[in-house]
């Protein structure tokens, strides 16, 4: 991997473990057009399955391990069997930007002769922490990360130590090949490297370019005008991804209210608001929130 430690301290990253489990699946593991809020990991151990994400089609195969970023729309289906493990994880910086949105890397990779182990390991470090049910549509599925996260806010012991460390391990093959993304995200932290940091924690606050032109000591204008150049869009409209992103995590993981969601995101209209997540997502926070996820039949990933 680039030298990524010039843009957060790699000892500051934020990792849990939202799930892990191994499932024998058949027919049913059957999903389309699915968007999570965190990172699929799955270990391939018997049978076989289809994925298709990023424009291509992955066969998963014995002795295989498959990650899927978050946020990433897919399709997966098994036409028999598939004995696979799967974890589900979260890898993000301070700022509250997962780490593998600044990369570019493999999906897809030979697992190691250990990896079995470690899924096990894991999996007894958390016996509680499988999937609640079999419909990514339902309550208890979606609000099963926010559970896992709330979990480890309250404890830190050992358990959790050595879970953060078997989960490193597994993604090292992953980050080792890993190269820097071209996104804005990356320049934005590469260039402006106080301002993601601010924006995370003053998301909710009606924000302005002013705001932001005051956070890396730059005229407004001409900050606008760098900004553009180096990172390919004007500050307010990456305001507007990290405000969409957050808006998209809560919708997945919450019950809570559309007016709510808005608040916590800068939006003093709920009506404002909706009208900005349908131009970023082509859909409103509503069908977002029930159509997301929806399988072709019952099946868990």
């Amino acid at each position: 991997m680039e030298d990524f430690l010039n843009l957060e301290p790699l000892g500051q990253l934020d990792m849990r473990v939202l799930a892990v489990q191994r499932t024998n699946a058949g027919r049913w593991w059957n999903f389309h057009r699915v968007i999570s809020p965190f990172a699929r990991l799955w270990l391939i151990i018997g049978g076989h399955g289809v994925v298709r994400h990023h424009g291509r089609k992955f066969l998963l195969r014995p002795g295989t391990i498959h990650l899927v970023p978050p946020f990433t729309e897919h399709d997966c289906f098994c036409s028999r069997r598939l004995d696979h493990y799967h974890l589900h994880f979260v890898i993000r910086l301070p700022t509250g930007v997962d780490l593998l949105s600044l990369l570019d890397h493999d999906f897809e990779l030979p697992a190691a002769p250990e990896t079995f182990k470690k899924l096990q390991r894991m999996e007894a470090i958390y016996p509680d922490r499988k999937l609640p049910c079999f419909d990514p549509t339902r309550e208890e599925y979606r609000r099963q990360p926010l559970l896992a996260e709330r979990a480890d806010q309250e404890r830190f012991g050992v358990d959790r130590l050595e879970s953060i460390g078997l989960l490193t391990l597994l993604l090292v093959p992953f980050l080792r090949r890993a190269r820097r993304h071209e996104g804005a995200h990356t320049r934005v932290y590469s260039q402006f490297a106080d301002l993601p940091a601010f924006i995370h924690a003053r998301m909710h606050e009606p924000l302005r370019l002013g705001d932001l032109a005051r956070v890396v000591k730059l005229n407004p204008a001409y900050f606008s005008d760098r900004f553009l150049e180096l990172v390919g869009m004007r500050p307010l409209e990456y305001l507007l991804h990290r405000r969409m992103e957050r808006a998209q995590y809560l919708l997945l993981t919450t019950r809570t209210s559309i007016k709510e969601v808005a608040a916590e995101v800068g939006y003093a209209d709920a009506a404002h608001f909706t009208r900005a997540f349908v131009h970023y997502c082509d859909r409103s926070p509503s069908q977002y929130r029930l159509g997301h996820g929806r399988s072709l039949g019952q099946g868990i990933g």
